[in-house]
């Protein structure tokens, strides 16, 4: 045990502080992936759980490894021993036994319950009668004393940030998925040892019994029986794994990457299982060394950004218990010490990209990205209403006497801000000469024609009637009625997003032959951002998509949720869970709602501009980056905001180079009847 680790927990007694440095000792000689996801843990909280480790082992070492040849009746003695000094240090918050010294401080420490203790013992016993199990159901009643408590009794340790009875479940699937993991790389020792703790009801469904385990492990011939049965005792455990880890996320964040590494590192058994050929009879499978680092500079990542969702993210706030009810030790007086005597603020919002594989070898998504699901999001969405709104341009364009002229479904709008501030717009036509008063200057607040010099304020001349429009902080819309031939609204369908003040705001505009329509189904196809994008995502998965059919127009807000990882250089990624919406037909949203810059939203927006000489429609994308943080140093970006936006919005620009592509394909095959939906 370092001596800044004891510090920082609080233990100045030299008996107590070498009897936590001998639990150190146990954890680093014998739980190497346990020990190497405990040093990411904040420096206070690693003592207490080197001594819960420290008794673990030495408990099951007496039933495992106390002397060759030591009989049942020696081993029952040693457990009795083991239990008359464990009651007595609970008692008495103190033992002669330097494990049970350290683990009675850690409990009172914690205010972990003693009965925790008591269960594990009481499962260390029936380990020296029991030798087999012949049900899931019975394996599982045994492992809530040797290894679900062991979730438990870490979890005061861990901290979260939700009541701890929430978490407890997903604490106690964690540690049973644990010893699966070991269960199933040990088959053969445990064999070795007189037990076989693969239920006895797998094994015989795939005609598996201990005589044939045994003629394997003397013989180191496979069999493709033991295969199968192993197989399914790892889906199994996988499963467990799929229980346990939502959990993480309940935990306090400083305390997520020791255990995520953890979840990773004895997950990775299972894998080097598999990698093995499940040949657990004849050999033991290991997590590479290589493997082993690899996980752990991305736990090291994440101990330095807790807050960023690398797989994961922070609960929202709402949920958070206050910052001195989260765990940590006590020192004499009650306080809540700090770490090594000041608080880490050292964040980063990156993670280092596990098992990255080439662009050739990524996992297919065309059976995912299916047309139907597709079109049917599509549908749903231009059966929204939108009220006549169309975007024109960013609201930073209207500074000063700057105005926003376009071309809005053939029909030609001016905005601009009048004499009082007051946002204006109308026809972009001259009612004297028809003039374009798209090239015309706003001079105070009135728009003088270039041609002969008419000035107009905003208000009707001469025929030239304003129309409706919208300054939502970040965009500019105008409403067309006649053109869009709906109910008219009194304001646009504005997406919810960071307050403008607040946050970094970029748009980008570019321009495709092609509808709005086309715009908007691909941005409700993110299945192709890992393969048509390569060099900006990685990692893409959509975990969740509406599962309604093409034809099944309704009011439902549905929605496709995708994990990615923004790539930044090399293997550093930046991952979050985005949420994808339409919430009117030339509107998509993109909400951040987990990760690094979580609560940001992307909005694409897809506003026709009419037909060129050939018939050939022309759309508007444009697209809305309102950036929000949590980072203190987010201050320091929104004054640098006239230097980062050329930058976003080059970003953009890069991507949608490819996603007109994509947009401007899907038109050329519906307008010729051939487009493959």
């Amino acid at each position: 045990m370092t001596d800044r680790e004891l510090d920082a927990a609080g233990v100045s007694d030299p008996a107590l502080r070498a009897a936590y440095r001998h639990c150190r000792a146990l954890n680093a000689r014998h739980g190497r992936t346990y020990f190497l996801a405990t040093r990411l843990l904040p420096v206070e909280r690693r003592p207490a759980v080197h001594a819960l480790y420290g008794f673990a082992r030495w408990a099951d070492d007496i039933v495992d490894s106390l002397c060759p040849g030591a009989g049942a009746d020696v081993r029952v003695r040693a457990l009795s021993r083991l239990q008359e000094e464990l009651e007595e240090g609970l008692r008495r918050d103190g033992s002669g036994e330097p494990v049970v010294r350290a683990l009675a401080d850690t409990a009172r420490r914690y205010a972990i319950d003693h009965a925790h203790f008591r269960d594990f013992m009481t499962a260390m016993r029936s380990d020296l009668v029991v030798t087999a199990y012949p049900t899931y159901a019975d394996l599982r009643a045994y492992m809530q004393g040797s290894a679900a408590v062991i979730g438990l009794e870490m979890l005061p340790v861990l901290g979260t940030v939700v009541p701890q009875e929430e978490a407890a479940p997903h604490a106690a699937a964690l540690g049973v998925a644990f010893q699966l993991s070991n269960f199933l790389r040990d088959v053969g020792e445990d064999l070795d040892r007189g037990r076989v703790y693969l239920p006895a009801d797998l094994l015989a469904g795939h005609c598996v019994d201990r005589e044939l385990l045994a003629w394997s492990r003397a013989t180191g011939c496979p069999d493709r029986r033991i295969t199968a049965a192993l197989r399914e005792f790892e889906a199994l455990t996988r499963s467990v794994y799929r229980a346990a880890v939502p959990g993480i996320e309940l935990l306090d964040p400083v305390a997520r990457p020791c255990i995520r590494t953890a979840a990773v590192l004895y997950g990775g058994i299972l894998d080097a299982v598999v990698r093995d050929g499940y040949a657990v009879l004849q050999r033991r499978s290991v997590v590479p060394r290589r493997r082993r680092a690899v996980v752990a500079a991305d736990g090291l990542v994440r101990v330095a950004a807790p807050d960023c969702v690398c797989g994961g993210s922070r609960p929202p706030a709402a949920r958070l218990r206050p910052r001195a009810a989260r765990s940590r030790p006590l020192a004499g007086d009650g306080r809540p010490l700090r770490r090594g005597g000041r608080v880490n603020r050292r964040r980063l919002p990156l993670s280092l990209r596990r098992n990255a594989v080439p662009w050739e070898r990524q996992r297919p998504t065309w059976r995912e990205a299916q047309p139907g699901l597709i079109t049917g999001a599509l549908k749903r969405a231009q059966a929204r209403p939108s009220g006549n709104w169309y975007v024109v341009g960013a609201s930073r364009a209207l500074c000063g006497d700057g105005k926003l002229a376009r071309t809005v479904a053939g029909q030609e709008v001016v905005v601009w801000r009048g004499p009082d501030g007051r946002l204006v717009g109308g026809p972009g036509i001259c009612p004297h000469l028809g003039a374009p008063l798209r090239d015309s200057p706003v001079r105070r607040g009135t728009l003088v024609c270039h041609w002969h010099g008419l000035a107009l304020d905003g208000r009707p001349y001469a025929g030239w009637s304003p129309l409706p429009v919208h300054d939502d902080g970040v965009l500019v819309w105008t409403r067309l009625d006649a053109v869009g031939g709906e109910e008219p609204l009194d304001a646009p369908v504005v997406p919810r997003r960071p307050e403008p003040t607040r946050a970094l705001t970029a748009v980008y505009t570019g321009v495709g032959v092609c509808e709005p329509e086309d715009v908007v189904a691909n941005r409700l196809d993110p299945w192709h951002g890992g393969w048509f994008h390569p060099y900006s995502f990685a990692d893409l998965t959509v975990v969740d998509a509406p599962g309604c059919p093409a034809d099944a127009v309704h009011d439902g807000a549905d929605a496709l949720t995708v994990d990615v990882s923004f790539k930044v250089a090399g293997r550093l990624v930046v991952p979050v869970r985005a949420v994808f919406s339409a919430p009117e037909p030339r509107t998509v949203v993109m909400h951040i709602t987990e990760g690094e810059g979580a609560g940001s939203v992307v909005e694409t927006h897809a506003t026709p501009l009419g037909d060129d000489e050939a018939g050939r429609p022309h759309t508007a994308v444009i697209e809305a980056m309102v950036a929000a943080s949590h980072r203190p140093g987010f201050a320091a970006a929104r004054r640098a905001a006239p230097l980062l936006r050329p930058l976003v919005r080059a970003a953009a620009g890069r991507l949608w180079r490819d996603d007109l592509a994509y947009a401007q394909r899907r038109w050329q095959l519906r307008s010729t009847g051939r487009f493959p939906a």
